[in-house]
């Protein structure tokens, strides 16, 4: 009998430390609502701040990659600009060129045409002067 009666004391003893804690109230407080709107009025504050900030920085980060883009293109052009020249000045140089080489080759074949024909007649008139007049 008294092995009943020490297990219904134990478990009285176990269960009495449960119904402290289950009765207790929770520890979180539900915070005033005029604490809420306040902490809301903070934070929305807060964050227009940070987002006015954040605006300002990418926009001086795009103007600071933009200027620097438009500079390195400029140098880029600049750059295709003078070789671009340079190649016009050559290609200008080489056809000059080719056309006196062009118009040496007519005046030399020109000037032979002209002593080969003077050649030949000169040949030929000597044995046939008369030969129209029959």
């Amino acid at each position: 009998m008294s092995r009943p009666i020490l297990a219904l004391l134990l478990l009285g003893c176990l269960s009495s430390p449960s119904l402290s804690l289950a009765q207790e109230p929770p520890t979180t407080s539900v915070p005033e609502p005029e604490d809420v709107s306040t902490d809301i009025g903070t934070l929305q504050a807060q964050l227009a701040q940070v987002e006015a900030e954040r605006q300002r920085l990418a926009e001086q980060l795009e103007t600071g990659t933009d200027a620097e883009l438009l500079e390195q293109l400029q140098e880029q052009n600049r750059e295709l600009l003078d070789a671009r020249a340079q190649t016009d000045m050559q290609a200008d140089a080489l056809l000059e060129a080719q056309r006196q080489e062009w118009f040496m080759i007519g005046g030399a074949t020109v000037l032979a045409s002209l002593v080969i024909g003077f050649l030949l007649a000169s040949m030929g008139r000597r044995g046939k002067r008369n030969e129209w007049l029959n």
